[in-house]
């Protein structure tokens, strides 16, 4: 029963290997931007930017220094740069952002920092321009006046 474990494991490290899948150990430290078509997960510290990814993974206690540009990212650890993305960004709890986020979806769970401007783009790709004003007291009041009268 062993062995088999032993071969599935072997197998799903085969898998990663083949779809793109690069760690950052928590002990290492980059400095320089990186580019990668597949999955890349930060737990040490990255002195650069990250130019292009599919999946970034930013675990807790890691940190990047630099701007990051990717399909989909998950933030855990600290990120002092801007965040463009193509589809979501999730900031957990442990998160720490210094710099703009831009995406089409933003998830920032309760504890995870962010300071900085959050844009999410319309379905249309482009940030959303039109902005609506919000009523002031006064006209709440006159419009829940005439919705009673």
């Amino acid at each position: 029963m062993g062995m088999f474990k032993k071969q599935d494991a072997v197998a799903r490290a085969n898998g990663a290997a083949q779809s793109g899948y690069s760690v950052l150990d928590a002990q290492v430290v980059v400095r320089g931007d990186i580019e990668t078509d597949g999955m890349l997960r930060i737990d040490g510290r990255l002195e650069g930017n990250v130019r292009r990814a599919a999946v970034v993974v930013v675990g807790a206690g890691a940190s990047i220094v630099g701007n990051v540009t990717a399909r989909e990212l998950v933030v855990g650890g600290t990120i002092a740069g801007n965040i463009v993305v193509e589809t979501r960004v999730e900031v957990e709890a442990t998160a720490e952002v210094d710099g703009d986020i831009e995406a089409d979806a933003i998830l920032i769970h309760e504890g995870g920092a962010v300071r900085g401007r959050l844009c999410v783009r319309t379905r249309s790709g482009a940030p959303s321009g039109e902005r609506r004003a919000l009523p002031t007291p006064t006209r709440a009041l006159q419009l829940g006046a005439a919705g009673a009268a």
